[in-house]
């Protein structure tokens, strides 16, 4: 019996896993650092940039222990944030300007001495004009509910802060605030647009503050039980963080992205106070 030399060596890939029959598409991986902002004021240098011992800190400076305000280069695994981190899918995603069906494969949290968590996102195959809308945030929590601090950490060193502002008067003027209603999907206002560098762009959306009670439940699901007697409203919506970045983009590399966040209160009769108490000049270690 005579073989076809294609078959043959197909055959043979097939036999020994050298070429599988379907492959699946390879994950891409995004790395975010999400830190207290208390951390972010430990590290601001003179002239309010981010002094570059953060990255130091960002990389290998987590630690156990307390670490006081004038100790750079270092982060207290207490001060890192968690945040729920999901993928878009595609219709929801196409009013924030996503294509495609993205999925989300793997968010590996910090581990060891660094501060960054790893988001792998399999990109569809035979869509190279793709685009990704990743979620970050969104949860009823009572602290660390706003962003404060933004910031692109390209793999060459350094930070590229972004501004956030609720309006832009010119289309460079920064990363838009939005305020959509509580729990609702997000979509572009008129005339909005995310915005960003190096091909990762963000959209913030900021839901007005709705007093939630002990238990209660939202549209994001339930909102634990205080453990302060009797406390009404301390449980709100974070900030969700919008990120679009190209499918292309992110196979080249995408740069790591910083966020710090702070604490939000609500006061009876009047507008909510985004109050950062993270930014306090604390004589001691840091306390979430």
């Amino acid at each position: 019996m005579r073989y076809r030399t294609p078959t043959l060596l197909l055959g043979l890939a097939l036999l020994t896993g050298a070429v599988p029959l379907a492959a699946q598409p390879a994950a891409t991986p995004l790395r975010l650092a999400l830190v207290s902002q208390w951390v972010i004021a430990q590290h601001r240098a003179s002239g309010h940039s981010l002094a570059p011992e953060l990255r130091h800190a960002l990389d290998a400076g987590v630690v156990e222990r307390p670490v006081f305000r004038w100790q750079h280069g270092l982060i207290q695994r207490r001060a890192l944030v968690w945040k729920p981190i999901r993928v878009l899918p595609a219709d929801e995603a196409a009013a924030l300007g996503g294509l495609g069906e993205f999925q989300l494969a793997r968010v590996g949290p910090p581990s060891g001495g660094g501060a960054w968590t790893t988001v792998e996102v399999t990109v569809p195959s035979g869509r190279p004009d793709g685009v990704l809308i990743l979620e970050v945030g969104g949860e009823i929590a009572p602290v660390s509910q706003v962003l404060e601090t933004l910031a692109l950490v390209p793999p060459t060193g350094g930070f590229q802060e972004l501004r956030l502002v609720r309006r832009a008067l010119v289309p460079a003027d920064g990363v838009l605030i939005t305020r959509p209603p509580f729990g609702r999907p997000v979509g572009l206002p008129a005339g909005a647009t995310l915005r960003g560098s190096g091909g990762v762009e963000f959209l913030v959306a900021r839901s007005p503050v709705e007093a939630i009670e002990n238990g209660g439940l939202t549209a994001n699901g339930p909102a634990d039980l205080s453990p302060v007697r009797d406390a009404v409203g301390e449980w709100r919506e974070g900030d969700r963080v919008f990120i679009r970045i190209a499918a292309s983009t992110l196979q080249a590399g995408a740069p790591a992205i910083l966020f710090g966040w702070k604490d939000r209160i609500y006061r009876e009769g009047g507008p909510d106070l985004e109050t950062p108490r993270s930014r306090a000049r604390l004589p001691g270690p840091f306390v979430h």
